[in-house]
């Protein structure tokens, strides 16, 4: 018997030479396709842009004082929804709204930065903001001409937020976003 556990013991010594380590967590692959410009100019809403073709372009409600309508990148589950008002004396208003709606993140935030933006050959001014953490919106920004209009846009995914996997998509369609801002245009 004796013997026996010896052999047992030995054979236990000899066998675990290689540590076992835990391999990390894997990702799947993600394609970003190549992005070409298209001009977004619509009869519906007083506003003009350039944006990426592989959007698709869903109008949800108009009149003559708004405009909501949404850049849907199906291949990412990502929407950003674009909202636009006319401004009637309620410049402040709109800026406090659109700002308490970023910072209403806080909650699940590590960081909130805002970005000023101006450029004064199209008559628009803005602030850009990245929502860093696990938050259901990563950017949003809002953008006006201090008189007459209002933009609002934010960038939603129909997926459970995980930062470190939605990292790439998430730069990816900021650059688009920033694009928007460049390139709008009011029609007045």
């Amino acid at each position: 018997m004796k013997k026996m556990y010896f052999i047992i013991l030995i054979l236990t010594i000899s066998a675990c030479k290689e540590r076992f380590s835990p391999k990390p967590n894997g990702y799947l692959r993600i394609d970003l396709e190549e992005k070409t410009q298209e001009k977004i100019n619509s009869d519906l809403c007083p506003f003009s842009f350039s944006a990426p073709s592989y959007f698709n372009i869903n109008y949800k409600s108009i009149d003559e004082h708004h405009c909501w309508l949404d850049l849907e990148y199906p291949k990412h589950q990502a929407t950003i929804h674009l909202t636009y008002k006319n401004i009637n004396t309620n410049i402040f208003n709109l800026l406090e709204e659109s700002r308490s709606m970023v910072y209403k993140h806080t909650v699940k935030a590590d960081q909130i930065v805002e970005k000023k933006y101006s450029n004064e050959q199209h008559n628009t001014y803005g602030t850009l903001y990245d929502i860093y953490g696990e938050t259901a919106s990563a950017v949003q920004f809002h953008i006006t001409d201090s008189n007459k209009h209002f933009l609002r846009g934010a960038l939603y995914f129909a997926v459970n937020p995980n930062q470190d996997s939605l990292k790439p998509i998430i730069n990816y369609i900021r650059d688009d976003l920033m694009t928007t801002m460049e390139t709008l245009q009011w029609q007045d």
